[in-house]
């Protein structure tokens, strides 16, 4: 039984070998001018520029995971959080005041 299998196989491989050979050119008559070897270089160029332009603008965020990653803190992540815990104003907290027309808008309030 494994024979035949094994024979099988190798009679699609052949067969395939040969349908290849048959529709694949045996030649190509190509011509690139020195045009498409400039073009190519700028594609390589742009896309290195681009690449290290990508890498200068998220350093920080790519730094910042990788020390989140490894160091399991939040504290570590990156220098854009470092603000968090800065208190917000609510409106508990600002005490409104009445402006009349010779007055600043902005005054000194007492706090409590």
């Amino acid at each position: 039984m494994k024979r035949k299998q094994l024979a099988s196989r190798i009679q699609t491989a052949i067969l395939f070998a040969v349908l290849a050979w048959w529709l694949l050119p045996q030649d190509a008559h190509g011509y690139l001018d020195p045009g498409t070897g400039s073009y190519i270089f700028q594609v390589i160029l742009a896309a290195l520029l681009g690449a290290s332009l990508m890498l200068k603008v998220f350093w920080a965020r790519i730094i910042g995971f990788f020390r989140k990653r490894f160091s399991g803190s939040e504290e570590a992540s990156s220098p854009s959080k470092q603000g968090k815990n800065t208190p917000v104003p609510t409106s508990e907290s600002v005490k409104p005041t009445a402006v009349s027309p010779g007055q600043s808008a902005v005054s000194e309030q007492d706090d409590d």
